[in-house]
């Protein structure tokens, strides 16, 4: 979800809108979304635990202190859900929103990623990987 000044990544199951999410501008998704009402106090109850454990996944990458490793960090994580062609649909003013860097950042951050691809295609190490899974990914527009 973005909002005027950051932006949330949400994972599927978890709890969205409310009170919670009153400053969204925009959504940005990626793979196949299906919004469901939770009916019984366990459904919200485990949608909100899902929300905290996205936002709690989220401080553990803006922790790190050099704004390439969060870039980094938000890329390889998205990669890990995600295609890097469906990643590039959302723009790299979005994405430093998830982590609190420049948009110029984001750029840096593909570059080096792709030099990583690249290299592990050729023998070396790689710390970016195709996806292996669709799941969905929300920046919400109001």
């Amino acid at each position: 979800m973005q909002k005027p000044y950051y932006a949330e990544f949400i994972e599927p199951g978890a709890a969205i809108g409310g009170m919670f999410d009153l400053q969204v501008v925009a959504i940005h998704i990626l793979g196949k979304v299906e919004l469901q009402i939770p009916e019984t106090a366990n459904e919200r109850q485990d949608a909100l635990q899902k929300r905290m454990e996205n936002i709690e996944q989220m401080q553990q990458i803006c922790e790190q202190d050099v704004p390439l490793d969060r870039a980094i960090g938000i890329l390889e994580l998205l990669s890990q859900k995600f295609h890097q062609e469906e990643i590039q649909l959302i723009s790299n003013d979005v994405l430093a929103k998830l982590v609190g860097v420049l948009p110029s950042t984001m750029a840096v951050a593909w570059q080096k990623l792709a030099q990583s691809s690249h290299n592990h295609r050729n023998g070396t190490s790689t710390t970016f990987q195709s996806p292996v899974e669709e799941t969905a990914f929300a920046t919400m527009a109001a």
